[in-house]
């Protein structure tokens, strides 16, 4: 028998299909409070504030020329 993990948006309740969705973590600057985590469907995320961050690393080449 297969197991199946399902994953449900924490803000709307709609189902989130494989390779979708986003997960927000919150962590407090006071590290007593600990972390808190939400999965969210590309709709949800998408309406969230904030703005998208640089990945870390190396530029390609073809990019850092």
């Amino acid at each position: 028998m297969a197991r199946r993990t399902v994953l449900v948006c924490d803000n709307c309740g709609a189902n989130i299909e494989d390779n979708k969705g986003a997960t927000l973590r919150l962590t407090f600057s006071d590290a007593r409070r600990g972390a808190k985590q939400a999965d969210l469907c590309d709709n949800c995320a998408g309406k969230l504030p904030g703005q998208a961050v640089a990945r870390r690393g190396r530029r390609p080449k073809a990019a850092a020329a």
